[in-house]
């Protein structure tokens, strides 16, 4: 099964990625991979930049490395942005399982967080990339994650659901 956790930068899905993982550790307590946009980006022999192009052929890598791991009969839990549909589309279609969540704070919420000075009002990224961004058209959960400036996990509704897809008892 792959977990696809996407979203802007800022939502939160390395946070939460890392909390499914502990919770499915407990259960499973085997086979489950966690990979990380940022953490694969550091790793990568070679330069791409925040450009469309070079976010696309990034965004396909993941999928790619997620469905090879997958075949090694592991759950894979991804955190990327990867916010184009070709992507969310082809993976949902060669994966053996999919449960897709999107985590959908509202801008006004991660301009407040701006941690990365990512949503700055000139900034290259609301200029350029913002607007290019893909959001998904059909996740099993769209979850606001900010609210009132106070990260919100919806661990519990996202535990049930996952653990039903999964057939794992709560």
């Amino acid at each position: 099964m792959i977990i696809w956790i996407t979203g802007l930068p800022g939502s939160g899905k390395t946070t939460l990625a890392k909390k499914i993982k502990s919770i499915l550790d407990l259960k499973i307590s085997n086979n489950i991979v966690l990979l990380d946009g940022d953490n694969i980006r550091d790793i990568l022999p070679y330069e791409l930049s925040y450009c469309n192009e070079d976010r696309i052929r990034l965004a396909k890598f993941y999928s790619e490395l997620a469905l090879l791991i997958e075949q090694s009969n592991c759950i894979v839990i991804c955190s990327f942005v990867a916010l184009f549909h070709d992507v969310q589309e082809y993976i949902r279609l060669n994966a053996n399982d999919y449960f897709e969540i999107f985590l959908d704070p509202s801008l006004d919420e991660l301009v407040q967080k701006n941690k990365k000075g990512l949503y700055a009002k000139n900034s290259e990224y609301m200029l350029n990339q913002f607007i290019k961004h893909e959001f998904p058209k059909n996740p099993e959960l769209r979850i606001n994650t900010i609210l009132n400036g106070v990260y919100q996990d919806h661990i519990n509704e996202i535990k049930k659901k996952l653990f039903k897809k999964l057939k794992i008892s709560m």
